[in-house]
This record gives structure tokens, sequence and C-alpha cells, in this order.
């Protein structure tokens, strides 16, 4: 049988019986302000008759003066015969059935109990299905991420049959070694995440980065921005010195799209009277290349963004950013009034209906 972890997770959680208890996320089960708690978990099915189980573990919070039971039983079946057939998860599933009763239910299948433990092995049990109950005792509380390894041990099987006594210091010896085995087996079945955009640890993504020919050392970029440069660096870098490439950069970075200006495209429609303003905005050579942004930065930003786009830009090209500052503008029936003044310098004109009144200073 091959090795197989469970989590226990919303699915299962959701369809759990608790009593004094909620879920919050995904897998993890919050105590409320009463004293008493119980979390009763539908049979976990190996699909194998006499599975033998393995490491249960899970993280636990709890105040001092608390106590957490667990509790598990393994059966190959969920009929119990007595005098009638009795239907194990009818019993422990059922709300109205006490507690008490089901702990004993546990005992009478053999089960085991612990006390303030959320790691244990079960190399005791042997069964097709699993049950699992949790008990707390005391005002507040938390179990987060509960796991089930199965079998039992990976190593105990490549022994001679003499040496295979369960429970016996050879085993348990042996059994240190099987979950540390398991943990880097757990590691290794999870390791594209290592390698995904999405889901990489924040540590890796420069490394990532770095792979595909960005330079964004110095931790001067957000996570999740270097994420998203990280999943859109294919697109980017196929496209490498386009108008396209630069656009789709400033999207990423400030949320908008620049009007980009490539002197030599301008050339021939610049006038002679004209042409003193327009080299000392867009450059005097054919290989200036200017970035018109609207958005107000920060210092900060600006220096990453240039950062960014002379790792895009074309090759011999000189690549300027012109921020643009907001500036306001005097409708038909627009005044001045106090404080203010006009920025451009130069002559203006008041139209008949206007009026200046206050502090109002024109340059």
């Amino acid at each position: 049988m091959a090795g197989l972890q469970y989590s226990v997770k919303k699915n299962r959680l959701s369809r759990a019986l608790l009593s004094g208890m909620s879920l919050e996320g995904s897998d993890a089960l919050v105590c409320d302000g009463g004293e008493y708690h119980t979390m009763v978990l539908r049979g976990l099915d190996s699909t194998v008759t006499d599975c033998p189980w393995g490491r249960l573990f899970f993280s636990g919070e709890f105040p001092e003066d608390s106590v957490c039971y667990l509790y598990a039983a393994a059966t190959n079946e969920k009929v119990l015969h007595r005098d009638g057939e009795l239907w194990i998860e009818d019993v422990l599933l059922d709300e109205n059935v006490d507690f008490l009763r089901k702990k004993r239910l546990i005992e009478e299948l053999g089960g085991l109990r612990f006390i303030h433990a959320n790691d244990v092995l079960l190399y005791e049990l042997e069964g097709r299905f699993l049950w699992i109950m949790i008990e707390v005792i005391g005002r507040g509380g938390r179990i987060d991420g509960i796991k089930v390894q199965a079998p039992g041990d990976n190593f105990m099987g490549t022994f001679p049959e003499i040496y295979r006594e369960k429970n016996s210091f050879f085993h348990r010896y042996l059994s240190v070694f099987s979950t540390i085995y398991n943990e880097f087996q757990e590691e290794l079945d999870h390791r594209e995440r290592l390698v995904d955009a999405e889901s990489a640890p924040e540590g890796l993504l420069e490394i990532y980065a770095r792979w595909l020919g960005l330079d964004v050392n110095g931790a001067f970029m957000e996570e999740e921005l270097l994420r998203s440069l990280i999943r859109e660096a294919g697109w980017l870098l196929k496209r490498k010195g386009t108008k396209k490439c630069l656009e789709r950069l400033c999207e990423l970075m400030v949320g908008e799209r620049p009007v980009i200006v490539e002197r030599s495209r301008i050339q021939e429609y610049v006038q002679d009277t004209e042409r003193a303003v327009y080299d000392r905005l867009y450059g005097d050579s054919p290989y200036d290349v200017t970035l018109l942004i609207q958005k107000n930065l920060k210092e900060t930003e600006k220096n990453r963004l240039l950062h960014l786009l002379r790792q895009f830009k074309p090759v011999r090209s000189r690549l300027r950013v012109v921020f643009l500052q907001e500036r306001g503008m005097l409708d038909a029936y627009g005044y001045l009034d106090g404080p203010g003044r006009l920025w451009r310098p130069g002559p203006e004109r008041l139209d008949s209906a206007g009026s200046a009144d206050g502090m109002v200073v024109l340059e």
C-alpha cells in the first residue's frame, strides 16, 4: 500500500459533528466562549482492510487551564454486530447521543486516548475506517491542520517478520525515521508549489526573477507586484524592446498605460520654430524614446519604474520618462478666488463676467 496523508480540511470538517466549536477558514476549528467543546469526525476510509494507521498530528493552541483529549479507533466495518446491528457512524454523529456514550464506544472498539497530545502514533490501530474525536474542556482554544498518515510505517515492512513486533522498542525506534521520511515525502509531493509564482515563498521570488534575467535585487518591490511581474515575465521578454512591452510594464508597475513618443517618428512633423521645444522635451536624437505618464508617483516608485524600463527598452535607445503634473483649467464661467494664481506666465484675460477678488496674484 502506498503511503497516504489525509488532510482534514473544510470538506471534512463541514460534515463533522461540532459542539462548542466553529469552522474558520479552510482547516481551523475555534472554540467558543463556553467550557465544553467536542468534535466528531466522519470515518476516514483508507479503502484497505486492516490498514495500519500511522501518525496523527495538528497544531493546537489552548489556555493553560484547559485540557484537550484525543480519541481514535479503527474498524474494518461501519457496523458493530451485537444483539442487532449497530451503525458506528450513526452513534458517533448523532447529536442526541451523550458524548460519554461515544467515548465508551471508542473504548469498545479498542481505541486509544491521548491527553494534551497533538502529535501521536496510531501504530496499534488497524482497520479500513479511522474514527477521530476531540474533546476540549476549558475556555477558548484553537485547532489547525489535522493530518493523518497511512500506512503507519514505511520501514517495518522491509524487515523480516521476526522484527515486526508492534510497539516494540525497535518499532518505536524506527517510527522516528519513518515520520521524518513521511515529512520529506510530503514536501516532495508538493514541490510544484515552490516553482509556481502564485504559491512560491516570498524569499524565492527574487531568485526566480534572476533566472528569468530580471534584476529586482534589493527588496524594492512589494510581494504581490513582484509575483505579477514574474507571472508576465515570459510575455514581456518575448516582446522585449517593443512599444507593447513598455506599455504593459508601465501598466503592471503604476496601473497606467503611458503615451510613448518616438523622436524618429515625429521628426518630419516638427516645424523649425518649434524644434528647440521638441528637442528639450523629446530629445534631439532619433534614438530618444519618451514616456508620458500622468499618474503622480513617489520618488521610490519613479526609480523602480525607471530601473525596470531600462531592462526592457530597445537597444541603443535613450529612454526618458516625463511625469505630468496635474493642472486646473478655467472654463467660460470660471473665476479666480483668493488665494489663487495663474501658473503659466504670460498675458491673461478675464471676460466681462469674471472677477478677481481677494488675494489674487497674476504673474
